[in-house]
């Protein structure tokens, strides 16, 4: 299963043919919570709240797609993830840390541009993939 990180849903949402052609072929697609809260974040502060709020409930309603929500489990990667960024002189913001640990208890493979993730990328291995902007 793929997790989508909010920059590559939004690229997704935008039609970027990249991203696109990446999940063509896949079978789950999956937002965690983090990644919602912070798209509806920036849907209140642009111009078109509603419109980007429609387009991602005809997201999440589509049968490959997935919400996966954090558990008492995912607070224990949060901390060895946050952790393992402060002896790494890392930062990372807490949703991402929410993010990455969300995909990782459940074993999916993390998907994002954001290349502060790179740091993590020994914890993931192979289920971490940085796309190039």
């Amino acid at each position: 299963m793929l997790f989508l990180d909010t920059n590559v849903y939004s690229a997704l949402a935008n039609g970027q043919k990249e991203i696109v052609s990446l999940i063509q072929t896949e079978a789950g697609l999956v937002l965690a919570l983090p990644v919602i809260a912070e798209l509806r974040y920036g849907f209140l502060k642009g111009s078109r709240q509603n419109k980007n709020e429609e387009t991602l409930q005809r997201f999440l309603a589509q049968p490959q797609v997935e919400i996966a929500l954090p558990t008492i489990d995912t607070t224990y990667l949060y901390a060895e993830f946050q952790l393992y960024c402060v002896k790494s002189g890392k930062v990372l913001s807490h949703n991402d840390f929410w993010i990455a640990a969300i995909a990782k208890q459940n074993d999916g493979v993390l998907v994002t541009y954001d290349r502060d993730f790179e740091v993590l990328s020994s914890r993931f291995s192979e289920k971490l993939i940085i796309l190039n902007a």
